[in-house]
């Protein structure tokens, strides 16, 4: 008598349908390439993780001047004024939904991404400028010599989010997103 090798087993079934997503791609390996990127959504996404860096350095800054005999000077971050970190939330999520768009196709949002993005960089704007005009006061203290003004961290978050701003634009109009009212009708910018 001689040896004969047991059968092999039968084959796997294949999975059951519902998981998260797109069974991965077979070859081993990830199959995302950075280079598939458009270079305007990786600016929409670095402007939104820059706001949010500059949103801890000086926003506001203070002076007070106590009658020519002392003088005090400080400064906050964008966190100790609404207008300051509502811009900066409002900037991220907007990057957000774009990289979430790029990364994780399968996620159905409820409004197209880009046109959210463009709205959401809309509002950072509206706000960004709010916080020009609206500067807390320190502890309350609004009284004489007391002279608030900006730092290096909202004038770069001002044209962070104004480059946001004109970047989801730009890449909404690339991908043929529909604008709301006279928006559509705007001449494309940098094709």
């Amino acid at each position: 008598m001689t040896f004969q090798p047991p059968p092999p087993p039968p084959p796997a079934p294949p999975p059951p349908g519902g998981g998260y997503g797109p069974p991965p791609a077979s070859g081993g390996g990830g199959s995302f390439d950075p280079k598939s990127v458009n270079n305007l959504d990786w600016g929409i996404i670095a402007a939104g993780a820059l706001a949010f860096i500059f949103s801890f350095v000086s926003y506001y800054s203070y002076k007070v001047d106590f009658g020519g005999i002392a003088s005090a000077t400080g400064h906050w971050n964008a966190w100790h004024g609404f207008f300051g970190w509502f811009a900066m939330l409002a900037a991220v999520v907007g990057s957000a939904l774009v990289a979430i768009s790029l990364f994780a196709p399968q996620v159905n949002l409820p409004v197209p991404a880009r046109l959210a993005c463009l709205g959401a960089y809309a509002l950072a704007t509206l706000c960004v400028i709010l916080a020009l005009f609206v500067v807390p006061s320190p502890g309350g203290y609004d009284g004489p010599g007391l002279d608030k003004g900006h730092g290096f961290g909202y004038w770069a978050s001002l044209v962070i989010i104004l480059a946001g701003l004109v970047l989801s634009l730009m890449r909404a109009q690339q991908t043929g997103t529909k604008l709301p009212g006279p928006l559509d009708k705007m001449p494309k910018i940098g094709s």
